[in-house]
């Protein structure tokens, strides 16, 4: 089947949704689980979980081609796409930014800590329900929008998302830095610093670590 083209504006707001109910199913999973609240935020601004829109948008994209076969055969590519993003996500991470959010090495059944088998299953759940009716409805709902304001509000979250994590990767790179004594060497990382200091990313981000490898 031919792909469909997945242009910058439904990039923009593909992120933006998965991002956002990622925020969402991770803090009810915490609380049911722990039975207390944490703030989940992946970006600095707003209640986004980049990985998760991310995620989705890679779902979207990769699963196009099979969005026609049986529901096997597609879960099981979805749980293959999904824990692949997982863990080159957790792997890019960890040597670009030296953090790490999530480690699954207490666990059974996981890859270097990376991903963890019944989260795998969860993402080729996900990709299913993605690529069958979650996509399909937001499209349905995209052309009931009328075009100009359409046009008007992809520019301004365009705006909004590429300043909040250029934002959220600039604080975070500084973060890593000054955790491994590293001093800021120019007038932007020294505005960071004093802008997004170690205890208002302690608060942020509360599951953020530095590996100290330097």
């Amino acid at each position: 089947m031919k792909k469909e083209k997945i242009n910058f504006a439904t990039s923009i707001w593909l992120f933006t949704i998965g991002g956002f109910f990622g925020y969402i199913l991770e803090t009810i999973w915490h609380f049911l689980k722990h039975g207390v609240f944490i703030n989940k935020q992946g970006l600095i601004y707003g209640p986004f979980k980049p990985i998760y829109g991310f995620g989705l948008l890679i779902i979207i994209i990769c699963m196009q081609p099979f969005k026609d076969k049986k529901l096997l055969p597609k879960f099981i590519i979805g749980t293959l796409i999904g824990s692949a993003f997982e863990y080159f996500g957790s792997l890019f991470q960890e040597l670009f930014f030296k953090t790490t959010t999530w480690n699954y090495s207490s666990f059974h059944f996981n890859i270097g800590g990376r991903i963890y088998l019944p989260y795998c299953l969860a993402w080729g759940i996900i990709a299913v329900l993605t690529i069958d009716y979650l996509f399909p409805y937001l499209k349905k709902i995209a052309l009931n929008i009328p075009l100009k304001l359409k046009k008007a509000a992809t520019i301004l979250l365009s705006i909004f998302m590429i300043f909040n994590v250029s934002i959220t990767t600039l604080a975070t790179i500084r973060y890593s830095e000054r955790a491994r004594n590293i001093k800021a060497n120019n007038e932007l990382f020294k505005l960071i610093d004093k802008l997004y200091p170690d205890k208002y990313m302690n608060n942020k981000f509360p599951k953020l670590k530095v590996i100290k490898k330097d």
